[in-house]
């Protein structure tokens, strides 16, 4: 999950930066910095504190889904369609994380109950 949050940050810095040299608009190019630099951060705190920062992942592409998913018919539009794609992967992998991990602790729960002798 780690790499996927530094890949999508990375492609989605990238990608403002192409946006940035093709369309000349700073707003496009700050925005594909924030959202891909912000992913990068989380991808990096996540080595110290894996679900601190797989969430804060999850939550700045939940963020960039919603800002992008209603622009995709502004131009760019592969600008935004592919951030939007990023956000949607990433998002949907820490959610997917996020529930095996809820579900492992949840079994795990149960089976250190069935251990334990009965009061």
């Amino acid at each position: 999950m780690r790499i996927l949050i530094f890949i999508g940050g990375i492609l989605i810095a990238l990608l403002g930066l192409v946006v940035f040299q093709q369309t000349k608009d700073p707003t496009l190019l700050q925005g594909g910095l924030t959202l891909g630099g912000g992913l990068v951060i989380c991808g990096i705190f996540s080595i110290k504190a894996k679900w601190h920062g797989i969430v804060g992942a999850a939550v700045l592409a939940l963020l960039g889904a919603v800002r992008t998913l209603p622009e995709l018919g502004a131009e760019p539009r592969w600008f935004h369609a592919a951030a939007a794609v990023i956000c949607v992967v990433v998002l949907v992998a820490a959610a997917r994380c996020l529930l095996a991990e809820r579900t492992r602790r949840s079994v795990e729960i149960l089976r250190n109950d069935e251990k334990s002798p009965p009061q």
